[in-house]
């Protein structure tokens, strides 16, 4: 995975909540194989957006709570906030082109 910042119970306010640019949080595991597949459409979607889009990483293991609490039920899952709210999340590996719409129907 690239150098997202990882996401966990501590800093989850402030790095989600709090941002005053849209979020793309992907929750995934180390155990997760189709995780590992989207790793490269999550590290071109962060390059191509840029300081437009913060791109930021949750490993389930590590906040089981904050998968709950964000209504994560299966893996990999990518949802983007925006002021604070989860606007929408797609599951599982999907083409890029998936992405980029979700991403800019809420630009």
């Amino acid at each position: 995975m690239a150098d997202f910042a990882q996401v966990v119970d501590s800093n989850y306010t402030q790095e989600v909540i709090e941002s005053e640019q849209p979020v793309l949080v992907k929750f995934w595991a180390p155990w997760c194989g189709p995780c590992k597949m989207l790793d490269p459409i999550v590290e071109s979607i962060a390059e191509e957006q840029g300081a437009a889009l913060k791109v930021v990483a949750i490993n389930v293991d590590d906040a089981p709570d904050l998968a709950a609490q964000n209504g994560v039920r299966g893996l990999p899952t990518i949802a983007l906030f925006k002021d604070g709210e989860k606007i929408e999340a797609l599951t599982g590996v999907q083409p890029k082109e998936n992405f980029d719409a979700m991403i800019s129907r809420h630009a």
